[in-house]
This record gives structure tokens, C-alpha cells and sequence, in this order.
């Protein structure tokens, strides 16, 4: 009536004034929506898919389109929409894809946007190989130096990334009472641009929580870490949990101290299901603060607590290897058993600096930390290729220079080589 009243009065200018403003809205919101999917897993990876994206309007239509990318025939998916945490003015959109085919690509779009994405899932079993890309403390300076790094690590096509806290650095210190939810913004619209793999492929994103991810950076609770778990949801609500890949992955995402104690009911949990993951092939520890670190003192708080309660699990054979975060530095530990070298050990590598612009200098000849092999002053991501009897470990700079690599055979194909 108001757009009949206008015309009728032959207002043109209001009429022009008010298709510009609505228009330009209507595109804001899309914009918005378009460029921040994102893909992550809350189930199964090998059957589900998770798409994310986030608008500035209460507008309540989650809706995915999706079809596997051989067929014509379209699926729909209803997913949920919230107010983001600790936001007066943005949404997010959260649609799981369920009952999905492993090992196949599928080609979504969401219902404000006409643009299709591609996505492929997870196989059931690993008969030849799969890789995935790690890292963290990743948009610490400005995002053109997250965006190099991920554009390099996009260039391996990686199955997903696995990242460890200090995404957005939306909380600069522990003293900070909000989130700088533009940061989480910028860093999810770079996220969407730029990790895509050369076929055409999103890539998917699973993440532990670091102190800069939640108000208040250490001893915190789940409240403090709304946001965070927003973005990276779990089917446990905690901000850790254990996400399996078939019958040959199992990834344990550990909280730091951050949002829930390093002690207690998550170490409890962790040796609960490491327990029931003896049979796994391939069993890998992600956490933000480093249990081994290469810059930060080797006594501080956090990581006394790690060694403490995690690390005697880790040694019990259950974790072939730990990756490791915050020191905006790279190391490589020996393998480790009791504090010690010992070639039965652990490994522990990290230590962040995925989009860090002057990394920090690793201390590895000071008396407390021999126990690093090899480190870097260098801004990096890991490639890990993984295959039914190995490991393979990638180190690269964000200019796609190799700088270290490790090469690890399982037991298992020993004993098949003496046969």
C-alpha cells in the first residue's frame, strides 16, 4: 500500500529513495550471508556435513539445498537460527546434512543465496589416503597474512582443517569484558575466499579452543565461550570432544584450561575414550597451549597441568602424536616418555603461528627444553597425509617452502614387512 500510495502521488524521488534503501539492505544481508559459509562437522564426518553462515537481519530461514553432484534430484535440509553470541546485530545460521554418502562430493546452495558450493565427505574406511592441513593463532596482525597461509595450504587439497585456538584473536586480553565479533567476521569471510580447494571444493574447519577465543582466557566457564562454540559446535555441548573418521582417525580436541579445567572431569573423559580407541590406526591430541613449549617458560601454569594429567595418558600408546599451539613459534619434539627422550614417546609439534606477522624465536638450547629436534622462526601449516600404515608430516611456510617433515611408519606394517 505505502509503494501504491507513492506511485500514485507521483512521489518518484521518495519511490526511487525507498527501492534504493530496501535494495541496499536486501544486499547487505546477502552479501553477508554469500560470503561467510562456512563447513564444519558436528556428527560424523563420513555421513554428515554441517554448513554455517551468518546474516545481519533476524531472518529466520536456515534452509540447504543439496544433491550429491551426479545426481539432478535436490534435497532440502531445515537447520536453526540464532542470534550470535554476544552480538546485538548478527545471526547464525547452523543446517547439518544427514544421512550422507562417504566418499561423495555434493554440490549445496542456501536458500538467500543462488550460488552452489561443493563439499565432499569423509570415506568410511581408508583404503588409500586422505590428508588434512593444521594449525593456529592465526589472525593475530592483519588478515592478509592469514589469508597467504591459508591460500598456500588450500593449494594441497586438503580433505579439512584441523586448527588449534587463536582463530580471530577477538579478545585481545584477559581483562577484555566483550568479543570483537568483527574480527570473527573478517576472519570467517576469509575463511569462505580463500580455503577452497583448486577442484572447486570447500574446505571443511574443526578447531580447540585458545585463550583469545573467549572472554576472559583462562579459568573460565562455557558461558564465556558462547561464541566460540557457536562457530564450532559439538553434539557434547563442551568445548571438547573426540571426533572419529570411520575406523582409521580419531581426533581429540582438548580444551587448555580455557573454558574448562585441564584436570577433572575432562581428563577423565579423555582417558574414557582414549580407552575405547586402542584400535584406531591413527590417534592425534589438538590443543592450544603446549604441554612442550618452545618460547614460554617450560613451568608455566597451564603446561605443568597438561604434563600432569594428560601427558601420562598420551604415553600409555594411545597418542601417536600431539599437536601443539601459542608460542607463535615451530618446534618438533623428540619422542617423549617421562619428560625424557626415549624412541617409545610422544611427539609434539606446533607451536602456532598460521598468520602470525613476526613469529617469535624458539629457546631450544636452554637447559629445560633439549627436548625440541628441530624449530623455526618461520609462519607456518602443517600437511598431514595419512595412510593405512603411515603418517607424513609437511611443515610449509605460508610461500609453500618445505621446512621440516616427519615420516612415520605404524607398528602395524612393521609386523606385516617380517611376515
Amino acid at each position: 500500500m505505502f509503494l501504491l500510495w507513492l506511485i500514485m502521488r507521483k512521489n518518484i524521488f521518495l519511490f526511487c529513495l525507498f527501492l534504493f534503501s530496501f535494495f541496499l539492505t536486501i544486499k547487505s544481508w546477502s552479501d553477508l550471508s554469500s560470503d561467510t559459509i562456512y563447513l564444519t562437522w558436528k556428527g560424523d564426518p563420513t555421513t554428515t556435513m554441517t554448513v554455517q553462515w551468518i546474516s545481519s537481519l533476524d531472518q529466520r530461514a536456515s534452509v540447504v539445498f543439496y544433491r550429491e553432484k551426479n545426481q539432478n534430484r535436490w534435497f532440502r535440509m531445515i537447520g536453526e537460527t540464532s542470534p550470535l553470541p554476544f552480538s546485538s546485530k548478527y545471526f547464525i545460521h547452523s543446517v547439518e546434512l544427514t544421512a550422507l554418502q562417504p566418499a561423495t562430493e555434493y554440490i549445496f546452495k542456501i536458500i538467500t543465496d543462488a550460488q552452489e558450493y561443493l563439499f565432499q565427505t569423509m570415506p568410511a574406511d581408508l583404503h588409500s589416503s586422505i590428508q588434512f592441513v593444521e594449525g593456529g593463532d592465526m589472525y593475530h596482525d592483519e588478515i592478509a597474512f592469514v589469508a597467504r597461509t591459508c591460500q598456500e595450504a588450500a593449494k594441497h587439497s586438503p580433505d579439512f582443517a584441523l586448527l588449534g585456538g587463536d582463530i580471530a584473536y577477538a579478545v585481545s586480553s584477559a581483562r577484555d569484558k566483550h568479543q570483537d565479533i568483527e574480527r570473527w567476521i573478517t576472519w570467517i569471510k576469509n575463511w569462505h575466499s580463500t580455503m577452497v580447494t583448486p577442484q572447486g571444493r570447500l574446505i571443511p574447519v574443526l578447531s580447540a579452543i585458545g585463550n583469545h577465543d573467549l572472554i576472559g582466557h583462562y579459568d573460565q566457564t562455557l558461558a564465556q565461550a558462547a561464541l566460540f562454540k557457536a562457530l564450532f559446535p559439538s553434539s557434547n555441548e563442551k568445548t571438547y570432544r573426540t571426533v572419529d573418521f570411520g575406523n582409521y582417525l580419531s581426533l581429540f580436541i582438548l580444551d587448555s584450561g580455557h573454558a574448562q579445567p585441564i584436570g577433572g572431569e575432562q581428563t577423565r573423559w579423555l582417558h574414557f575414550n582414549l580407552k575405547q580407541r586402542l584400535n584406531i590406526s591413527h590417534r592425534f591430541a589438538v590443543y592450544h597451549v603446549p604441554a612442550y613449549p618452545a618460547v614460554r617458560p617450560f613451568h608455566n601454569k597451564q603446561s605443568v597441568a597438561i604434563r600432569r594429567f594428560w601427558v601420562p595418558f598420551f604415553e600409555r600408546g594411545n597418542i601417536q602424536l600431539a599437536f601443539e599451539h601459542h608460542d607463535h613459534a615451530y618446534k618438533r619434539t623428540h619422542p617423549l616418555l617421562h619428560n625424557r627422550i626415549h624412541s617409545q614417546g610422544v611427539i609434539y609439534l606446533g607451536d602456532g603461528g598460521w598468520g602470525v606477522e613476526k613469529m617469535r624465536q624458539p629457546r631450544k638450547h636452554l637447559p629445560n627444553k633439549m627436548y625440541i629436534a628441530q624449530s623455526a622462526s618461520e609462519r607456518h601449516f602443517i600437511q598431514v597425509i595419512l595412510t593405512p600404515f603411515s603418517q607424513i608430516f609437511k611443515v610449509m611456510t605460508d610461500q609453500g617452502e618445505l621446512i621440516d617433515r616427519l615420516d612415520h611408519f605404524l607398528q602395524v606394517e612393521e609386523s606385516i614387512l617380517q611376515n
